[in-house]
Formats: structure tokens, sequence, C-alpha cells
């Protein structure tokens, strides 16, 4: 096998068993929390009653999931850039053994405060999507990364599938439940972190180094140019994509914050039926990544893929509160799903195609660091009007921010062009 494919297959299997692990915590941390929130401590008591919510447990909900976000935000092109200097494979381990650390704590503990502190742990290491990306993107060569992208994309939607599934399996089974009744300790949580465990032993084992020796020196001489961003922001398009990027993860993850509060309020489902409803939505993203992808990238430019894609997202959102279960609801998701897939790799795709080899990882350190503003911004508005004004507010505001990307879209040039800078010294 090609030091290239091997490298390329290795990282999949690395993110799909960290996914894997990711997987099982999304689907359960709003209604996690929500329960933890109940039993507030007398600082989270003040806070209620100067808020007034009518349901103030959404909006812990809320904040569980930005703490992790905004700490990911902050150390997100830090960790990219590093592994820029350092080589991707000491960046992604340290990164993976945080996430096994957080999932501990978050299994064990009874306190809300020792959630934020988990996950504000887990943001903080939180680089091992962007580093991965960085090192799937060194092992394809330019005209290949759409394709490259869309392997580490079915990745993610394959531990989108198995995750929450095995959440589901998990909370509902005996042994979570006599765990949980005698000890208070969550099952999914302890087999999310050994699986992240299990990811950081495969990338010393297993992941070879794909950023070259001669890169990493290159990239030591370059440091003194400045912030990842700065540099970004000068190439023709960059500012368009960070801006998509933005407004579409906001308009998703206003979805992804509220979604198993809104399947409960409408539906009265448990984590359990909420872990199933993910594993759908992660199938769908597996049928678009690992397949879909590249008929997608041979024949629809990155330009026009991103369009589609944001308005396919556009036109589902508001949808989801008012389909009726089962198919209707379900059916809704399908444009959804791979809309987002479609936003996603071509965004990715664009940004990688514009930026020196030397730069993948600060690009995509910043780049996530742009998606992690939505995720901080989509859950805390998401959750607030979801507190406020009902389970359906969130969704119309999400249709309103992949509106403004579209037509952020609408503006980027039409042919890219390719950046070798720097690729001569590698």
């Amino acid at each position: 096998m090609q030091p290239s494919k091997r490298a390329q297959l290795a990282i999949f299997f690395t993110v799909f068993v960290d996914l894997l692990g990711f997987g099982i915590v999304i689907p359960m941390l709003p209604q996690y929390a929500k329960a933890l929130a109940a039993h507030p401590s007398p600082w989270m008591a003040w806070v209620n009653d100067a808020l007034r919510f009518p349901d103030p447990g959404a909006f812990w909900a809320g904040v569980a999931m930005i703490s992790f976000t905004l700490c990911q935000f902050v150390a997100a092109p830090f960790l990219g850039r590093l592994s820029d200097l350092l080589g991707r494979r000491p960046v992604l381990w340290v990164s993976l053994v945080g996430a096994s650390a957080s999932y501990l704590i978050m299994a064990v503990t009874g306190h809300f405060e020792w959630v934020i502190a988990a996950r504000v742990l887990g943001g903080l290491t939180g680089g091992n999507i962007s580093v991965a990306q960085a090192a799937m993107a060194d092992s394809s060569a330019p005209g290949e990364r759409s394709k490259a992208l869309g392997l580490f994309g079915a990745a993610f939607g394959l531990g989108f599938v198995f995750g929450p599934a095995l959440a589901g399996i998990l909370s509902g089974s005996m042994a979570g439940k006599a765990m949980l009744a005698s000890h208070g300790w969550y099952l999914p949580f302890f087999v999310a972190s050994g699986l992240s465990l299990f990811a950081s032993t495969l990338v010393v084992v297993w992941l070879p180094e794909t950023l070259t020796p001669e890169a990493r020196t290159h990239a030591r001489r370059v440091e003194s140019r400045g912030h990842a961003l700065v540099r970004a922001l000068k190439r023709p398009g960059m500012r368009q994509i960070f801006c998509i990027s933005l407004l579409a993860m906001s308009g998703f993850s206003m979805m992804e914050g509220t979604y198993s509060l809104l399947a409960n309020a409408r539906f009265g489902f448990t984590q359990r039926e909420v872990g199933y409803l993910f594993a759908f939505i992660g199938v769908l993203i597996v049928l678009y990544q690992g397949g879909l992808v590249r008929v997608v990238a041979k024949r629809i430019p990155e330009r026009a893929a991103l369009v589609a894609g944001l308005a396919c997202m556009a036109a589902a959102l508001p949808m989801l509160p008012y389909a009726p279960w089962k198919w209707p609801f379900l059916l809704v998701m399908v444009p959804l799903a791979w809309g987002s897939g479609m936003n996603t790799t071509a965004t990715s795709a664009l940004a990688s195609q514009l930026t020196p080899r030397d730069e993948q990882g600060g690009l995509f350190g910043v780049l996530n660091a742009m998606s992690g503003i939505g995720r901080i911004i989509g859950p805390l508005v998401g959750t607030l009007a979801f507190a406020r004004y009902g389970y359906a507010a969130p969704y119309w505001v999400a249709c309103g921010s992949l509106a403004l990307a579209l037509i952020v879209g609408a503006t980027l040039p039409r042919n890219h062009p390719a950046a070798v800078e720097g690729e001569e010294a590698v």
C-alpha cells in the first residue's frame, strides 16, 4: 500500500473510533445536562430566578454545549499551528487523551459544575478534528482533496451512525440502568472515554507522520509571518469562506443543540430514541460522504456544491418543528444532512486549495475556529430561543443564518487560484 493511502486509511480509522465516542455523547448531552440542572446549586438557582425562563433546563443544556466550543475556539488554531511545527501525531495524541479524560469526568460526576469543567478540558484539547483534517490534506494532492476530505467525512458519519445507536443501546441496557441507579454513573460516557483512549493508542502504533521534516522546518522558518488567521484572510475568497463556515455552522448547531429537546417536547423521546435519531442522521452522512461526494466532486464545482448545500439546509430546517412523525420527519433530515455534507466538504476543499501545504494545519485550525464560533453562537441562541419562545423558534433563526450564508456564497469568485506558494519549499 502506498504511504499516502496507508496514512489516509489510518486517519480514517482513528477519526472513526474517536467520533464513535463523540457520537455517544452528543445525543445524550442536552437531556443529561438538563437533568443535572434540575437540582441547581445556589448560584444556578439565582440565575434561574434572574432570567425567569419558562424552561431553564434548556438554557443550562446550552451552557454545557458552548463551554466546550468556546474553549475549542480558543485552542484549535494554536493546536493546528502547533501541528505544523511539531507534526500531526503528537498533537493528535494529546487531543485524544484530553477527550478521554473529559468523558471520564462526565461519567462519574453528579454535579453540573464538574460537567462544565469536563467540557472545558475537552474543548482546550479538542483540536483532533482540525489536525486530522490537516493530516488528510497532507496525504493527498491538491486536486484530490475533495475526495480525501470526503473519506474523512465518511469516518465522521460512521461515528455518528454507530455512536448514537450505541448511546441508545447502552443507556437503555440493564447494566446502564443499574449503574445509573446505584452509583449515578453513566455507562455511555465510560465507553466514550475508553474509545478516545483507544484512538490515542492507534495514533501511536499505526498512524505515520504525514508532515515531512522539510515541511516542519519550513513552517518554523516562516513562523514569524504572523497568526494563521491574518495570513489566511489576505488570500482572495478566504474571507467569504470563513464567513460561510461561521454562518452555516451557527445554523446547523442551532438544530444540533436543540434537536434532542425538540424530539422530547414533540414526541416524548428519551435519550434512547434520540440516540437512534442521531444514528439515522449518521447513516445519511455516510451515504453522502462515502459515495455521493465522489459524484459531486467529479461533476459539480466546489462553489456550486457549496451554494447547493446551503440551499438544502435552509429549506429543510424550518420544516423540522412541524413535520409529523414518522416518515415526513425523517425525510426532512435527508436534505439537511446531505446539504451539510456538500457545504462542509466544498468549504474545506476550497480553503485547502488556497493554502500552501506547510500551512494546512494552521488553516484547518482557523477554519475549525470559525466553525467553533458557530458552535458557540448556535446552541446559545438556539437554546435561548427554545427556552423563551418554544421549540420552533430556533429553526426559523437557523434558516435565516443559512440564508445569509447563501448571500455570501454568491459573492465567491468563480475561479479560485491554486495556492502554490510554499509548495516548492517542502
